[in-house]
């Protein structure tokens, strides 16, 4: 019975002779809620979605995505998907014609004489007439039209940043060591920095986004949960390949709170926050406080020795290098470590990673 009302009831009827019509395995109508669904249509209430659980919604599907052989749109509704049916979009499925869909989010997702149309999938020919899938736009100047990027500093990995450069791509731009982080204290609840990036950690046994699973050995959230080459082999409309994880399809460049737009996926917020902008001076800090790296943090330089010894959190008195000079101020075991610093050009060894100023 637990299973039947986590998961809802299904909208046939499989019962025994002693069970009585609309109950399933014990499960009523009238006594539990059913939201089973197969389709769109049937959630008859107002606003509501069929969404990729098989359950009806109250919402849309940029919160709840869609059932199995649906699309969700650019008015968040879910349509069938390319391929189901009435040889619509890919032209294949039930009374359709021609070969299957590739889905795409990105112009390297398709083969080398197609292109990433506006419905996210790959096209045959040039841009020229249709357009690109969005945040790309249609190079027409070229002697071949192509698919080129909108952000000509975007980026879908830190590949796409050249070899020859510390910069990374965070949140799918190329950005400069100084604007990485350097430390936890600059990003979210939850994540640490790993590399300049913002990263969700799963240290203490924390869970991890839905879309990645636990790198035990550096405790982070860094290993696809399902793993791939381009988009397509994510196996469906509502999913995009970014940086070799199928991630959630973003429709318009949205994407929840904590999440970025990456080529046309979303991915967990990589960029740092940053606070303040004079380094090694007080700036907008506190009285006592000091800007270091875009960050302010408790002075313990002299005359303030023990500023750190009623702080519970940052008990420990360190010596952080910037730009500017070596400053003494509060942190942890865990955080603000002198072995690495990737906005200093201070990077670890082969095959190890920069976390929150430690290599691991």
């Amino acid at each position: 019975m637990l299973s039947i009302a986590l998961s809802g009831c299904p909208i046939w009827s499989d019962a025994d002779d002693d069970e009585g019509p609309g109950c399933y395995d014990g499960c009523c109508d009238d006594g539990c809620q059913n939201n089973y669904c197969t389709s769109p249509s049937q959630c008859s209430g107002f606003d509501e979605v069929c969404g990729y659980d098989n359950q009806c919604h109250y919402g849309s599907c940029y919160d709840y995505g869609c059932v199995d052989g649906f699309v969700c749109d650019d008015t968040y509704t879910c349509v069938p998907e390319p391929g189901q049916g009435g040889g619509g979009f890919g032209g294949e499925g039930a009374g359709g014609s021609g070969p299957a869909a590739v889905y795409c989010g990105n112009p390297d997702d398709c083969g080398p004489t197609q292109f990433c149309a506006p419905d996210g999938t790959c096209h045959d020919g040039d841009c020229s007439i249709e357009g690109c899938i969005y945040g790309f736009y249609c190079d027409t100047l070229a002697e071949t039209p192509y698919c080129a990027r909108s952000n000509p500093f975007g980026c879908g990995s830190d590949d796409d940043c050249g070899i020859d450069t510390a910069d990374r791509c965070v949140n799918g731009v190329c950005t400069a060591p100084s604007d990485q982080c350097f430390d936890q204290t600059q990003c979210a609840g939850g994540s640490v920095c790993a590399n300049g990036k913002c990263t969700p950690s799963c240290d203490g046994g924390a869970a991890c986004p839905s879309d990645y699973t636990c790198e035990a050995t550096v405790s982070l959230c860094s290993v696809p949960a399902a793993p791939c080459t381009i988009t397509n082999d994510c196996g469906g409309a509502d999913r995009v390949c970014v940086d070799g994880a199928c991630v959630q399809r973003s429709v318009d460049g949205i994407c929840n709170s904590g999440s970025a737009w990456v080529d046309n996926g979303c991915i967990p917020d990589q960029a740092a926050i940053f606070v303040c902008a004079i380094d090694g001076m007080q700036d907008v800090c506190s009285s006592g406080s000091i800007c270091l790296h875009h960050s302010c943090y408790i002075s313990c330089d002299a005359p303030n020795e023990t500023a750190c010894d009623g702080l519970p959190a940052f008990d420990v008195c360190k010596t952080v290098t910037t730009p500017s000079g070596d400053h003494a101020v509060c942190g942890s075991d865990s955080n603000l470590g002198d072995q690495c610093d990737p906005t200093n050009n201070v990077e670890c060894g082969d095959g190890l990673i920069c976390v929150d100023g430690y290599c691991k």
